[in-house]
């Protein structure tokens, strides 16, 4: 039994054959099939850059953006105590784990946990007020190029240098 109606490939080959034009050209303009890849459109290219955006990520530990030098809220406590110690600020110590959880209900009902209570000699405050200090500290603090530069200079050339005091016989 025979086809009545053509497949695409015999409709095609038999539109290439088919040659158009006006009298100032020959060129063959209708049935030719473009070879060509066809490019994407503009809202193809915008899905595309919002799915690699979204799903492919380089996760390497030198990749990650590093928080604002004078962000100190993101500073760790250990680093923003170090800083409170160095130029002795007039500032109680901040709270550990331990002084967190007397914070709670249960812990208020403590010797320590009245103890840190505001306003108490003694009472420890928060990361987050130990920050603004050493901000305020830091901004409010003058440098003296005159001590700054050789304790810089020390620094760099003693880099990864231990002090080492070896004793002779």
């Amino acid at each position: 039994m025979s086809r009545t109606t053509n497949s695409n490939s015999e409709s095609e080959s038999k539109q290439r054959n088919v040659v158009s034009g006006n009298a100032h050209t020959n060129a063959q303009t209708t049935g030719v099939k473009n070879t060509g890849k066809q490019r994407p459109t503009v809202t193809q290219n915008q899905y595309i850059k919002n799915l690699v955006k979204t799903h492919i990520t380089n996760n390497h530990p030198a990749l990650t953006e590093l928080p604002h030098p004078l962000d100190f809220d993101k500073y760790d406590e250990s680093i923003l105590r170090k800083y409170k110690d160095h130029f002795k600020l007039d500032v109680p110590d901040n709270l550990t784990l331990r002084g967190y959880l007397l914070g709670s209900a249960l812990g208020l009902r403590t010797f320590s946990g009245k103890k840190n209570q505001i306003g108490k000699p003694g009472a420890r405050i928060t990361k987050n007020k130990l920050a603004n200090e050493v901000k305020t500290h830091f901004d409010n603090y003058s440098v003296k190029e005159n001590t700054c530069v050789p304790h810089f200079i020390y620094k760099v050339k003693t880099q990864k240098k231990k002090f080492k005091m070896e004793f002779k016989d």
